[in-house]
């Protein structure tokens, strides 16, 4: 197993519940042996004491755990080699870019106007319009959300946002100076499921209510301990950012995953969770962002969800180059781009198309 996985993988074997008293006395031994017999020390050796609670019980580990497995294996190739074979990969996401000429959803057709803007490092006048339409769409995200579900949705988006920094400064969190010694402690409970996320995801997209009775259904406990994992592995993608895609790649998956064993519980809601606690990783999977990015029909997998999130993700790292190149860009985004920044933007001005508001759209675009 991977460390993150032993807990599901041995649930998943032996179908017991996580919190019995059986299921706690084979993790103990198990993580004798995989202590003892791990050459490179990625598990710690779990006591007794490390068992704080049926629930909420978190894997002691190392700093090392934090390493990616990639590290610990003989280095193939140059820092040269790696960064070609992810430029590779770039290259070859964007020559897939989607290439429709009709949407199914309105207004998208803004969005894909938006992508379709080169983005370069280069400091012209050109580059420089293209950058400042990108954070001119990304300045009107807080106007559009108001005007698409008035105060209600707005004040959703803002608890959202709240409830985020609250996951993320917790003891354990990832700004915690602690992280290296242990897992996340951090965990999101059901009330905050079922009266925060759901009702926003509604409200900015189309409600899908057929989904609540099963939704309704999950314990509290069930809750709690998927966040905490889906979190872990979400700190996992931002602590190996600079290894090789391939670990990247399977933690943001993993993440998606582990909430996604919760009823009612798809890919698009654990994007919603996701997007909020971990923004450099994760983008929310918007009806309209699936539309401009994804070539063909939308859908709700995890294989899409996976290919529209990469496309987020190298577009928010080609807007960073050019905003490092000496482009001011101003009009409103003086932070980092995020993966989830590229799909709030995008969503934007295809809601912005759909509500036929031409003066922003004009602005965004500097027609």
């Amino acid at each position: 197993f991977r460390d993150h996985n032993i807990i599901i993988a041995m649930h998943k074997q032996y179908r017991m519940p996580r919190n019995s008293n059986h299921f706690i006395s084979l993790l103990y031994p198990i993580s004798i042996c995989l202590g003892t017999l791990s050459s490179h020390n990625s598990y710690a050796y779990l006591s007794p004491s490390s068992l704080v609670s049926t629930r909420t019980m978190t894997i002691k580990r190392r700093s090392s755990a934090r390493i990616s497995t990639t590290s610990l294996k003989a280095t193939a190739g140059s820092s040269n080699d790696k960064q070609q074979q992810r430029s590779a990969k770039k290259q070859k996401r964007s020559s897939t870019a989607t290439k429709k000429s009709h949407w199914s959803r309105p207004g998208v057709e803004a969005a894909a106007r938006l992508v379709s803007l080169p983005i370069s490092s280069s400091s012209s006048d050109h580059d420089e319009a293209n950058l400042k339409s990108w954070n001119t769409a990304l300045s009107y995200y807080e106007s559009t959300i108001k005007a698409k579900g008035d105060t209600k949705l707005y004040n959703l988006d803002q608890q959202r946002q709240l409830l985020a920094r609250q996951w993320r400064d917790s003891d354990n969190g990832y700004n915690s100076q602690d992280n290296n010694d242990e897992q996340c402690s951090s965990s999101m409970t059901k009330d905050q499921l079922l009266n925060v996320i759901i009702p926003w995801k509604f409200g900015k997209g189309k409600p899908r209510n057929a989904l609540k009775p099963l939704l309704q259904s999950n314990k509290e406990g069930d809750v709690i301990e998927a966040s905490m994992l889906a979190f872990n592995f979400a700190e996992s993608s931002i602590a190996n950012n600079d290894n090789d895609d391939g670990d990247v790649h399977h933690y943001i998956q993993e993440a998606i995953k582990s909430l996604c064993q919760l009823s009612g519980v798809g890919p698009a809601t654990a994007s919603a969770v996701l997007s909020a606690y971990c923004p450099q990783s994760f983008a929310f999977m918007d009806d309209e962002v699936i539309e401009c990015l994804y070539e063909a029909k939308r859908g709700y997998t995890l294989k899409i969800y996976m290919a529209v999130n990469d496309r987020c993700v190298d577009i928010a790292e080609q807007l960073n180059e050019a905003s490092c190149s000496g482009s001011d860009g101003s009009g409103g985004n003086t932070s980092e781009w995020t993966p989830a920044d590229v799909a709030k933007a995008l969503w934007t001005v295809a809601t912005m198309s759909a509500r036929n508001d031409e003066v922003g759209l004009g602005k965004v675009f500097c027609d």
